[in-house]
Order: C-alpha cells, then sequence, then structure tokens
C-alpha cells in the first residue's frame, strides 16, 4: 500500500450579487490535506468548494458565494516533518533602505484561528 501525499489547494469563490453588481468580488482559500493520488485529491478539492458555497438575501438582494475554480493544486510528498508552502511575493508598502536592520526576534505572531 502506497503512503499518502499531502496536497496543497488554492481555491477560488465569486461573491455574485443579484441585479446590475453582479460580481463583488473574489475570496481565495488554501487547504492542505492527505490524499491516495491526484485524482482523488481533485475530487476532494471539489468537494471542499462546493461545500463552502452559500447564499444569502441583504435586504431585497440575493447574495451568493459560488465556487468558482481550483486555481492550484500540488502535492508535497509524503513525509509527515514540516514542509514549506510559498505564498509568493508582497509588493512592499513602504521604502526601507538597505541598512534596514530585521529584528524577526521581536515578532509577535497572531494566531490563524
Amino acid at each position: 500500500m502506497n503512503p499518502e501525499n499531502w496536497y496543497y489547494v488554492h481555491l477560488r469563490w465569486a461573491v455574485m450579487v443579484e441585479g446590475k453588481e453582479g460580481l463583488r468580488h473574489w475570496t481565495e482559500s488554501v487547504y492542505i490535506f492527505r490524499s491516495d493520488t491526484r485524482e482523488q485529491a481533485f475530487r476532494q478539492a471539489l468537494q471542499i468548494g462546493y461545500q463552502r458555497e452559500g447564499r444569502g438575501k441583504e435586504g431585497r438582494r440575493l447574495v451568493e458565494h459560488r465556487f468558482a475554480e481550483v486555481l492550484l493544486l500540488d502535492t508535497l510528498g509524503t513525509d509527515p516533518r514540516p514542509f514549506q508552502v510559498d505564498l509568493g511575493s508582497k509588493p512592499p508598502g513602504r521604502h526601507l533602505p538597505f541598512e534596514h536592520v530585521f529584528c524577526p526576534e521581536g515578532s509577535k505572531p497572531e494566531a490563524f484561528f
């Protein structure tokens, strides 16, 4: 029996508003889970995406959270040790001179949940 692989999936939903507004914005989430095969992982990703769909009312307008697409599906291997997930790059937001000294020890990380 082959060990399960860890998979990383990046999903996108559209927040749609009835009437002229239409697409209000996109929401995106990343999930990390185990699966036997890439095909099974894709099916799991679809299941997650459809389960998060929803609808509600804002006054008289219908607002729907529609599953739009699987943006990325990648295997992270079978090793249960910690692994890295790169999140890309971001613009700096402010200028820092080359001489700037960072102090990661002074970080106060927040909890994700």
